[in-house]
């Protein structure tokens, strides 16, 4: 007879939290976070070996929202904070929640960084192509001759 226990077996319901979702009506981020939930379950890892780092932007409320670890960063930081965790962690199973200005504005050289390095941690970019929180500045991603406020 074996005495091995099974893993626990989550659902969706398992990673999502009581905090209010801020995210303006009709946002994409909704659809990604309840893909992500979705999906976190059918990877058979621990939710406790989950670690959700995020920065700065509306992307980044990411973690409030996952019934996992998390870490919100500064501006840009989130690939230089998950690269250390993943490299003093390798167990962890470390995902960067982030946006087109945070991960390839400010963020840009972090990024291209902890990618070259190939450590591990996965990325959630998401690309909205104008930086939402400040409601419609240019971005990194915007399309060429986009009107924006900061491009009138």
């Amino acid at each position: 007879m074996t005495t091995a226990t099974l893993p626990p077996v989550y659902t969706k319901k398992d990673f999502q939290t009581d905090q209010e979702v801020r995210w303006c009506p009709g946002c994409g981020d909704y659809a990604i976070l309840s893909a992500v939930q979705a999906v976190f379950p059918e990877l058979g890892i621990p939710r406790e070996k989950f670690v959700v780092v995020s920065g700065i932007g509306c992307s980044s409320r990411f973690p409030y929202y996952m019934n996992t670890f998390g870490f919100h960063t500064i501006h840009g930081r989130a690939p230089a904070v998950a690269t250390g965790l993943k490299i003093s962690r390798p167990d962890l199973d470390v995902w960067i929640a982030t946006g087109d200005g945070d991960a390839l504005s400010i963020g840009g050289n972090h990024t291209i960084h902890m990618l070259r390095r190939n450590i591990g941690v996965k990325v959630l970019l998401f690309n909205n192509r104008i930086y939402g929180l400040t409601k419609g500045q240019y971005s990194p991603t915007s399309e060429l001759g986009k009107k924006a406020k900061s491009t009138p």
